[in-house]
């Protein structure tokens, strides 16, 4: 809204609701446009959580995929078929 545009409207109700009205009604803008802004920031900071929360889930789950991965897919025996710390002894 342009400047000159509200200044017709705050002369119009100036006129239609006189000085003392224009004023309160301009007080109860202000407060509900405080509570507007209060409510908007406020979703705004929740949306911003969740959207950290998916986040922090999403690599939970990604860094677990890998350790099962990495759980089932090596193997403790050696490629002769013995342990790894173990020796077999051939004569």
């Amino acid at each position: 809204m342009d400047i000159p545009q509200l200044l017709l409207i705050l002369l119009v109700a100036l006129l239609v609701l006189g000085p003392e009205k224009t004023i309160e009604l301009a007080g109860q803008l202000g407060e509900l446009l405080r509570k507007i802004r209060e409510t908007w920031d406020e979703l705004r900071y929740q949306l911003y959580v969740e959207e950290i929360n998916r986040k922090i889930m999403q690599e939970e789950q990604e860094t677990n995929q890998e350790v099962k991965e990495d759980a089932t897919g090596t193997s403790q025996d050696a490629p002769h078929g013995t342990s790894e710390g173990t020796t077999s002894k051939t004569d």
